[in-house]
């Protein structure tokens, strides 16, 4: 008898540990680093069960790297279970760089680490993501988006066995004034990338301590060195920029900040138009504004599908 109260006391203990109420970044961080070293004890055994049971049951969204953007929890589901049934995981670490708290919102920007297998070829997958945790009033967490990508360039092949379902991309559920302003700001990026002006994208966009994250590339934190990748990034180098379309889809007001989850289509040629691509890719992207109210980049991340 006396074994049996134990176990239930433990048990209301561990409960109360996990919905207690998160009074400041500090505690907000030690509570995602114990669901960080559970994802990763689940990656190593085979388990995406832990993952979704985070996830956000009316409105997710997911930002896998070298796919389209799933918006629901079914997609979301499939993909994992996908991606762990075929491969063999023999380490996975995940470390946490910052968490900020906004209001009842979290946004955890951090470094993963993948030594993996996939039909005997193996993958060294380091990079980093960017994830956004809703907190419930009685202090659960839910994962409402992740989106990650590699520091250095990876074969996109790797995870071209994954199959997921075309998802709808869901529209802005916000005041007219705030779309149209996050789409004005959208616009004008692509004015910027079609004229190949690097060093006007950074110094209009990137408040002085953003943090940039993108494809095949570590982070970059603080415009000091934000400022020289899009410099490089952005030259013309004998590319053109045919056409660009930047699009917002869902969007989270909070205070002075705004969560936007977009989508690019990006057309490019070379060599007298001989040769020509599309590129298309997503992104997670944190506005704040500054002391003008302008909405300025805060942290961003971006990826290609």
């Amino acid at each position: 008898m006396k074994k049996k109260y134990l176990t239930i006391l433990l048990f209301s203990i561990f409960v109360n540990l996990q919905g207690q109420i998160i009074k400041n970044a500090d505690q907000l961080k030690e509570r995602l680093k114990d669901i960080n070293n559970q994802i990763a004890d689940s990656f190593l055994h085979n388990d995406s069960s832990v993952i979704i049971k985070y996830y956000d049951e009316k409105e997710p969204v997911c930002m896998p790297e070298y796919h389209k953007a799933l918006y629901t929890k079914e997609n979301i589901k499939s993909y994992y279970q996908q991606w762990l049934s075929s491969f063999k995981i023999n380490a996975y670490k995940r470390d946490i760089y910052e968490v900020q708290l906004l209001d009842n919102y979290a946004i955890e920007i951090g470094t993963f680490n993948i030594n993996a297998v996939n039909e005997k070829s193996p993958l060294m997958y380091d990079g980093k993501y960017l994830n956004v945790w809703k907190i419930a009033k009685d202090g659960k967490l839910i994962l409402i988006s992740e989106i990650w990508g590699a520091n250095k360039a990876i074969d996109g092949a790797n995870f071209s066995f994954i199959k997921t379902k075309e998802s709808v991309i869901p529209k802005p559920k916000v005041n007219k004034s705030l779309e149209n302003e996050v789409n004005k700001r959208n616009q004008r990026i692509a004015e910027l990338v079609t004229n190949r002006e690097g060093e006007k994208h950074a110094d209009e966009f990137f408040i002085k301590d953003a943090i940039y994250l993108t494809y095949d590339s570590p982070m970059f934190v603080g415009i000091e060195n934000i400022k020289p990748y899009f410099v490089e990034h952005e030259k013309p180098n004998g590319v053109s920029i045919d056409s660009i379309s930047i699009k917002a889809s869902r969007m989270i007001p909070i205070n002075n900040f705004v969560i936007e989850y977009g989508y690019y289509y990006v057309d490019v040629s070379w060599d007298n138009k001989k040769g020509k691509a599309t590129v298309t890719g997503k992104s997670t992207n944190i506005w704040k504004r500054d002391e003008n109210g302008t909405l300025m980049l805060y942290r961003q991340m971006v990826n290609h599908n």
